[in-house]
């Protein structure tokens, strides 16, 4: 649905000042974007963030993976090594609500611009500091990606078949989950903020996500003492739960965990309405004791037909029973057409990319038009002119200080601060 060109955004007025690369700090800041605060991506000279260089594939000769995580920000490149570069981020911060960051540990800290130095500007300022196992404690100062905290949260160990090795998903669960956060962590933070005056640090840590993204599996294990066994494609505590074939070869999942499902799925998919007078499948206990007698008989039923026809059927009897898509069938199934969820946007030069929508959705407030991610330091001028008010002069001194160069600079070197 189109949005009502007079409606205000939610973050309307909200400036983040964004230091975040790779995967979970985008995400998250595009949150922000979305709901209307003013992202500002500081990036290194030349480079940007590494993510700009993750392809093939490439749509209108960028990184389809950047795309992707970067919509609706503005792009200026800063060496944060020098003087100049310091300077700029000082000025940004003091007109700015929020700084979010997924730097190593130490980075902000010997660049002099970390929650202390920039607190110290400016008070009232919000600074998120997504890490990857916290900090303060003995791993602080280790790298992490998302398999590693799937592999050591004990995630991976859930996935797969109980006779392989554990698997991790394909999706990067962890580094969602941490963008989340993030962005929940921050708006707290701006809504605390309204109420108190004042900025604070906050802190995601990508493990202790990893842990809490373990649903009801720990507190299961803190009260039984059991690690549990992966299931493959089924569930350890309710049955029909799996995933089965069909007669074309286009697999189906069913999750029917409930008495209720149980019996809309055996009257209205699979047409045998006896199954539920069996005393083998009467009680979800019973299911679960008899799973493989009962997955023999739903997999010779299913093998009848095409996977449309159950889909079909499962829709018109409202059984959870889903196909099981490729992305590209996802992409483009009837409800994903409906919904308006692939999108295309228009950049300013010409160039056009594709867009995922975003899920948010606000009857007041809805999230911003979408705008491409930024080319490569497509907005200094902008920043430098007409958000610092810099004058020509003052472009040239920042330039002579090194902001715009590659260059390291003295001024670290030589451990100075200004």
């Amino acid at each position: 649905m189109a949005r009502p060109p007079e409606a205000p955004l939610a973050l309307q007025g909200v400036r983040v000042v964004d230091f975040t690369r790779y995967l979970a700090g985008p995400a998250s800041t595009q949150v922000l974007a979305d709901l209307g605060a003013e992202v500002i991506k500081i990036e290194a000279v030349g480079t940007g963030d590494e993510t700009r260089s993750y392809q093939p594939p490439d749509v209108d000769g960028e990184s389809p993976y950047f795309i992707g995580l970067n919509r609706g920000k503005k792009s200026i490149c800063l060496n944060l090594a020098s003087e100049g570069g310091t300077a700029i981020v000082n000025d940004l911060v003091r007109r700015a609500d929020i700084v979010v960051e997924n730097f190593a540990p130490g980075v902000m800290s010997r660049l002099g611009i970390d929650y202390g130095a920039l607190k110290q500007i400016n008070p009232r300022l919000i600074y998120c500091a997504i890490t990857a196992y916290g900090s303060g404690n003995s791993h602080s100062d280790q790298p992490g990606f998302d398999s590693v905290f799937q592999a050591e949260s004990g995630f991976a160990s859930l996935t797969g078949d109980p006779d392989r090795l554990p698997m991790r998903t394909g999706s990067p669960v962890i580094d969602i989950g941490a963008a989340m956060n993030g962005t929940m962590a921050v708006l707290a933070a701006l809504f605390a903020r309204e109420r108190t005056g004042a900025g604070q640090y906050v802190e995601v840590s990508m493990f202790d996500t990893a842990l809490n993204m373990l649903a009801y599996f720990p507190m299961n294990y803190l009260a039984g003492g059991r690690d549990p066994v992966r299931q493959g494609n089924t569930a350890p505590v309710a049955t029909p739960i799996g995933m089965f074939e069909t007669a074309d070869g286009g697999p189906i999942y069913v999750s029917c965990g409930s008495q209720k499902s149980w019996e809309a799925l055996a009257t209205h998919v699979l047409d045998r309405p006896d199954l539920l007078q069996d005393p083998h499948y009467a009680t979800n206990r019973d299911r679960n004791a008899n799973r493989d007698r009962l997955f023999g008989v739903m997999t010779g039923i299913f093998l009848g037909r095409p996977r449309d026809h159950w889909i079909e059927k499962a829709r018109a009897g409202r059984v959870p029973v889903g196909a099981v898509r490729t992305i590209g069938e996802a992409l483009r199934s009837p409800l994903a057409v409906e919904t308006n969820v692939v999108t295309r946007v228009v950049r300013a030069d010409g160039g056009e990319v594709p867009n995922i929508a975003s899920p948010l959705r606000l009857s007041a407030t809805p999230v911003a038009d979408p705008v491409a991610a930024p080319r490569l330091d497509a907005d200094r001028d902008h920043i430098l002119r007409d958000l610092l008010g810099y004058d020509a002069a003052r472009i040239s001194e920042a330039r002579d200080q090194g902001a715009f160069s590659q260059r390291t600079s003295t001024k670290r070197q030589n451990g100075g601060q200004k």
